[in-house]
């Protein structure tokens, strides 16, 4: 109930702006607005000021500005029609939606960091590699990782973008190896449930415990979040990767922890169990993720602000690339439904992180929008740019082909996404 709860109140904020965005360039420009409305279909209440009508209703998956005279087919009767106006306002006009989302965006990611919030300290950190998963892969515990194709990344968070974007594909790194720099090929994987790229490598972690997965071999020894791992075996431990390592392969004969647990040492013996799916033993315990909190000052948050925004806008013409090329997957996109979970979460870990979210989305949204498609601004805006340089509207046989072909892809847009978010819930 919560989730859908913050869904609504996600989507109710972004589709206001969103329609603000053109309402505010109509009025501007002479346009009379007949009706502003939040959600599609039944209008849950309503309510008349300034010749326009203000209405909330049922469907909360959209939004619309409905302005006087916006049939391309009827001659303008009055100047405070929307096809009175030169094509030139009318770009404006249609241009004003996804603008004030991607202004949103800035806004709410500035004002994420200015709350502040808390975020793994190794996203933040240089690209260490902690342990490597698979005796294929050419890294090294140790290795920083400095390069992806070409392209520098400066922690985890930028280095998990590059790879995302990079399912199933063969890349380029480069790292910091025992001093000096080194050029490794890699194949990345593919997430079957996201379709996102992946690598079979983990961050360098240091060896305390976070969680104890119930009825595991941990939980029956004795084990607790917040325990050190000092020693396995009499074998000084100072990183996780070697607590995966020493237990992998233990090959099932117990081991020997010294734990630190509120100032007292422990010495806990633990049984290891083969796990079918990773391949190796585990005792069922997972690392501790420290946190920091990041904040800053009004100008300092602005100006981070800009740098997320522009780092999100390159990841997603990135993305938007290599989907068209066939370079990333179908798989990763998401509708509704993970936009609902992902609210949901995003509310649970805090305002802060619930505002990150809101931008995110709400540049999502304002480039989605921009795209050439009909029914999105963006169709609009490319008929008016056509209109503006031939001198002269296009034909209707021309727009309604455009219609149909447009139509037709975001049907198939929407039956992919739907079904992703079909497939998520039942995985």
């Amino acid at each position: 109930m919560h989730t859908l709860l913050y869904f609504v109140v996600a989507l109710g904020i972004l589709i206001f702006v969103h329609e603000l965005g053109h309402f505010l360039a109509a009025r501007f420009f002479g346009v009379r607005v007949e009706t502003f409305s939040i959600g599609f279909g039944p209008k849950l209440f309503k309510f008349k000021c300034c010749e326009t009508e203000f209405a909330v209703s049922l469907i909360p998956l959209g939004g619309y500005v409905k302005m006087a005279g916006e049939d391309p087919d009827r001659p303008a009767k009055s100047p405070d029609e929307f096809y009175a106006k030169p094509p030139w306002q009318r770009i404006v006009i249609a241009l004003a939606g996804p603008l004030m989302n991607l202004l949103l965006a800035v806004v709410f990611f500035a004002l994420s960091y200015t709350l502040g919030r808390y975020i793994p300290s190794y996203q933040v950190e240089a690209a260490r590699v902690g342990f490597v998963l698979s005796e294929e892969t050419p890294l090294k515990p140790g290795d920083v990782i400095v390069e992806v194709n070409g392209k520098r990344v400066k922690n985890w968070k930028e280095l998990n973008q590059e790879i995302a974007l990079s399912p199933d594909r063969e890349i380029e790194l480069k790292v910091k190896r025992d001093g000096r720099l080194e050029t490794v090929k890699i194949h990345t994987g593919i997430d079957e449930k996201s379709g996102i790229g992946t690598i079979p490598v983990v961050p360098a972690i240091k060896p305390a415990i976070g969680k104890v997965i119930k009825g595991s071999p941990a939980e029956k020894a004795g084990l607790e979040p917040g325990d050190v791992i000092l020693k396995i075996n009499g074998k000084e431990i100072t990183r996780w990767e070697q607590v995966v390592e020493l237990i992998g392969k233990s090959n099932g004969r117990p081991v020997k922890l010294l734990v630190l647990r509120n100032g007292k040492k422990l010495e806990i013996t633990v049984k290891p169990q083969l796990n079918k799916k990773l391949g190796r033993y585990t005792i069922g315990i997972m690392p501790k993720v420290n946190l920091v909190f990041v904040k800053y000052p009004l100008p300092e948050a602005l100006k981070k602000g800009v740098e997320e925004f522009k780092s999100q806008t390159s990841l997603f013409f990135t993305f938007l690339y290599k989907l068209i090329s066939g370079q990333a997957s179908v798989k990763s996109l998401g509708g509704p439904i993970l936009i609902a979970e992902v609210a949901g979460k995003a509310a649970e870990a805090g305002i802060s992180n619930f505002i990150y979210f809101l931008g995110f989305i709400s540049l999502q949204l304002g480039y989605f929008n921009l795209l050439p498609l009909p029914v999105l601004d963006g169709g609009l805006i490319l008929l008016f740019l056509i209109e503006l340089l031939r001198r002269r509207p296009v034909s209707p046989q021309f727009r309604e082909r455009f219609q149909q072909v447009g139509l037709a892809l975001i049907g198939l847009l929407m039956a992919v996404v739907f079904y992703n978010d079909i497939m998520r819930l039942l995985h």
